[in-house]
């Protein structure tokens, strides 16, 4: 499949309240407006590597490995109790991920300037793979995120795929997508109303999470070598990295991966927005739709840097999916994760493809149907009852 990836970094506050029916919406029109969005490209959303953001962090860097960095092996084979958290996974889905392959786990584990992260596991399917690292010899206080400074990772050597990740801290979204603690404690906030995040564990480590993505290359990551490179941490207010230890933790794993996914071919027409569903590609992790979809051109206003009115001319986007419906009535909504994939597979095909990662772990074989957003004109309202298209599986 070829394809242009323009990339974009997407930013999802857990401490702003969402409404679950403009949730697609929103990321479409944010990614409008913080970028030119070209009329042949595919959008990823993606973490992208962080760099150095001063000089004396590389100085400093190369001092520590002058000493040397001592790396040790000890073997690792329990769940993540982050991850276990985040993707809400019960022990029957631990035991069958397991059993079919999709969960992997390392007994790598680098030490480098008191700090020890271990590579605790990773769960794969076609598409996505789920890493989760754990940090112990570094601690930070209720409310503070830490963060490493520079992240690499490649699979195999390369690095032509997207990613996201983050420290875990102890939230997830609720069916209406607003922020609760997992453990159903209750919510702490500071004086202006912001959620008091809590990034240490029970047992006073970290777990860093990420999500790699390659929607364009079926079973990419399936049994390959991942090599992660951490480098120094510290902390993050508002969007400003603060260093604190200067060191490198690098890891290597081999991930598992196992193709369990449902597929479904379909002509589906999702209502008058002229896109027609043709796939539906559903994993417990997972979900990749395509869609047979004529463009629609649509021009916009902005104003540039010298305050004069433009127009920018971009693509309709096809409804996004929202959510499964189980054969027992059960739907369950706000399942985007990310990272996601979103556009047309190149500049001179009318076929569409809409990718991303869940938030947390569903059960494919119970799914009876799946929900996609519905919208008037791509302009964003949600329309009048029902909410939603719904495209069954078989």
């Amino acid at each position: 499949m070829s394809r242009n990836d323009t990339i974009y970094t997407l930013q999802q506050d857990i401490e702003i309240p969402k409404i679950v029916t403009d949730k697609a919406n929103k990321i479409l029109e944010q990614i409008r407006k913080d970028a030119d969005m070209k009329n042949n490209k595919m959008i990823t959303y993606q973490k992208p590597e962080r760099k150095c953001r001063k000089r004396y962090m590389v100085i400093a860097l190369a001092a520590t490995l002058a000493v040397g960095t001592a790396t040790a092996y000890a073997a690792y084979t329990g769940w993540s109790k982050g991850l276990k958290e985040e993707l809400r996974i019960s022990e029957d889905q631990q035991n069958h991920m397991e059993e079919n392959g999709m969960a992997a786990f390392s007994d790598a584990t680098v030490t480098d300037a008191g700090v020890t992260v271990t590579a605790q596991q990773s769960i794969t399917d076609n598409y996505y793979t789920y890493l989760s690292f754990k940090i112990d010899g570094y601690s930070v206080e209720q409310g503070v995120q830490p963060d490493f400074e520079t992240i690499s990772v490649t699979v195999d050597g390369q690095d032509d795929f997207s990613w996201g990740g983050s420290f875990y801290n102890g939230m997830i979204s609720d069916e209406n997508g607003m922020a609760v603690h997992a453990d159903g404690s209750e919510l702490e906030t500071e004086e202006d109303g912001s959620i008091i995040e809590n990034y240490v564990m029970d047992d006073g480590s970290l777990e860093y999470h990420m999500v790699l993505a390659k929607s364009d290359e079926k079973g990419f990551f399936m049994g390959k070598n991942l090599h992660v490179e951490f480098k120094n941490l510290g902390t993050v207010a508002k969007a400003d990295y603060t260093p604190d230890i200067d060191g490198t933790w690098a890891l290597d794993m081999t991930l598992g991966g196992a193709d369990v996914s449902r597929f479904t071919e379909t002509e589906q027409k999702l209502g008058d927005s002229g896109a027609t569903v043709t796939g539906v590609e559903l994993s417990p992790v997972s979900i990749r739709v395509s869609y047979d979809f004529p463009r629609i051109e649509k021009n916009e206003e902005y104003e540039d840097e010298n305050g004069e009115t433009q127009v920018t001319t971009h693509y309709e986007e096809a409804p996004m999916v929202s959510g499964v419906k189980y054969k027992d009535g059960t739907t369950i909504m706000n399942l985007y994760g990310g990272p996601g994939t979103e556009g047309y597979i190149s500049e001179d095909s009318d076929e569409y493809i809409s990718s991303f990662a869940f938030d947390r772990v569903i059960d494919p074989d119970q799914v009876a149907s799946v929900l996609f957003y519905k919208t008037t004109n791509g302009n964003g309202d949600v329309t009048e009852e029902p909410e939603y298209y719904e495209v069954a599986v078989k």
